[in-house]
This record gives structure tokens, sequence and C-alpha cells, in this order.
């Protein structure tokens, strides 16, 4: 069991297999791209499959594949096919802004994908273009009426919660109301540089909004849940919301989560510099055991929490230890 020195077991990796992107949020990319990993420096597929094997052995029980956007990623499905193959029982998760959700959601279901995370910060066409500097808009849309027909599925639509967001409070609810989903407001994460189109909101500013708007009723969570969980009566219709407020109202005490980007690195924590190589490791054939020992040595050195400081009125924050990055080279 992947356990840090604060007691807390690690049972969830998200993967991100790639740093490429079909959009370019302004929340998640500076204004002038980032610099593409080389070819040679991202895993392979067979060396994803390990790497995934050798958590799975040591505890974890949940998947999720991020980018960047990783339906862009060639041999996607043969990765989660792979894992589903041997291990059926493991939770097979994405996380997607849908542009390409309609070529691969037959085969995603097909191999065990059963949770899916659709990024969707506006319901209005001329905003969605200005925020991610493409014109999907209708096809995201249409990807996300078809996904919504499965009753089988988790599935979970996520904005940014941003300015422009709260303007937008009713078009989201009277678009979702009623929905086989819940919608969910994520708390930017200080990893671009703020300006007027990405200002930080606090949760607690859209908790009292929503309170406006509807019966709001807060429901219990596990211990390990990030998301503040709402039953919603809006215009007598039924909403499941969430809200994530890593930054206002830190989780990292439950925290229960590795990530290992597309480059191979194990991150115990967003906002450390710390990384620990696994990419080498694989690809010096050094054995499994050793490995093991090294990722559990990486998870001992965890922090208690984040690092991230907010002014008074929690409406600037920064990270103290992490330098200004993309999202899309450290998996959403």
């Amino acid at each position: 069991m992947l356990t840090d020195n604060f007691l807390r077991k690690h049972t969830y990796l998200r993967v991100s297999v790639t740093d490429r992107c079909n959009l370019r949020c302004r929340y998640c990319m500076p204004p002038d791209g980032i610099e593409l990993l080389p070819h040679d420096e991202i895993l392979r597929n067979e060396e994803f499959e390990k790497i995934i094997e050798i958590f799975i052995k040591m505890g974890v029980k949940k998947i999720r594949f991020t980018g960047g956007e990783p339906l862009v990623r060639k041999g996607l499905v043969d990765i989660i096919a792979s894992i589903h193959k041997a291990h059926p029982d493991i939770t097979l998760c994405l996380t997607t802004n849908g542009v390409l959700l309609d070529e691969f959601m037959e085969e995603l279901k097909s191999h065990g994908v059963s949770k899916f995370n659709i990024s969707l910060d506006t319901l209005n066409r001329e905003r969605f273009m200005e925020l991610t500097g493409r014109d999907y808009f209708d096809r995201v849309l249409s990807n996300i009426e078809k996904i919504m027909q499965e009753d089988s599925l988790d599935i979970k639509i996520n904005a940014v919660l941003l300015r422009e967001t709260l303007s937008e409070i009713d078009d989201f609810l009277d678009y979702f109301a009623g929905k086989n989903i819940t919608l969910r407001f994520i708390e930017r994460m200080p990893v671009t540089e703020q300006d007027s189109s990405n200002e930080f909101v606090p949760a607690d500013e859209l908790i009292e909004l929503l309170k406006a708007k509807g019966e709001l009723v807060r429901k219990e969570t596990e211990k390990s849940d990030v998301s503040q969980r709402f039953e919603m009566i809006y215009k007598q219709k039924f909403l499941k919301i969430g809200i994530i407020p890593p930054v206002t109202h830190k989780f990292c005490s439950s925290c229960n989560r590795l990530r290992l980007t597309s480059e191979g690195q194990l991150m115990t924590c967003l906002h450390s510099q710390a990384k620990y190589n696994l990419r080498d490791l694989i690809r010096s054939n050094v054995c499994e055991e050793d490995i093991m020992n090294y990722i559990s040595s990486a998870v001992k050195e965890k922090w208690s929490g984040h690092k991230i400081e907010c002014t008074a009125d929690n409406k600037g924050c920064r990270s103290l230890t992490a330098t200004t990055r993309a999202m899309s080279k450290i998996g959403g």
C-alpha cells in the first residue's frame, strides 16, 4: 500500500498520456503556448502499461487518463484496453475537453471506462472561442448530448470557476437541470498568470449565488472526495452539483492521489517541484522491486499540503512553490 508519512493511503493515479492539446485554454496554457516535449521523451504505450501495472500492484484502484487532451494521443485506447483486460476490477476514468469524444466513446466504454469528466467553461459560443482559441463549441456540446444518453456512465461536466462563470450561472442551471450529469465548478489553480479573463473566484462566492437560485442541500462525502457535493432543486428540476475548492478549502489532509506525467515523472503534489523519474528506470530495465521501493520512498516525501497563499479576501492566490506552468504539461 502506498502510504505517506501522514498515513494517507494513495489508491488513485492520474496519468497524463500527452502534453498536446487541441484547445488553448487561457487558464491552462500561457498565451504564447508551450514548448512541446520531444517525441522520444514521452512514454511509449508499453512503458505506460508497465508503470501502471506497478502502481496497481502497490494498491492503486482507480486510474484517470488525462493530458493535455488524452484523446489526441495515438494508442490511448490500446493502453486502456490492456489495463482493463488484465485488471477488470480497476476503475477507469477519462478527463477530456470533449472535442473528439464521439470518435472514441464506444471503444472506451467497451474497454471499461465508466467515468467521464468533460470540460465546458461556458455555454456561449463566442466566449468559448475566446477562452479556448478554437471554434469547437457546437461539436463539444453535441458530444455532451450524446454521452448524456448513456445512463450507465458517471458523467461530470467541469467548469473552471471564473468571473464570467458567475454571469452565466443561469445558463448552466437551465441547460443541465434534470440531466444525467453532475455539474462541477472548480477553483482556478494558480498555474498561469492571472489577468482579467481568468481572475480567481473563491468557491464560497459561487455557493452564495447558487443558494439564491434554488434549494441547495449539502451532502455527505467520503473522506477522500475532493468535491463538496450538493443537491439542488432548480425550477422544479433536480440537479447534482459539485464544487472543488482546492485553494480556499484545502483537502490535502485526505489526498489519495498521485500523478504520472507524460514523460514518466511521478508527482506527489501538483504544486511541488519535486519529480521522480520512472521513465529512466523503466528504460534501464531496473527490476520491479527496486522501482517499487523508489516509488514508496517518493510517496514518503509527500508534503502535508500544498503551499498556495491567498489574500485575506481569498481573491488573489498564488503558489509559493510552483512556477508558472501549463496544466497540459503536468496533467489536468
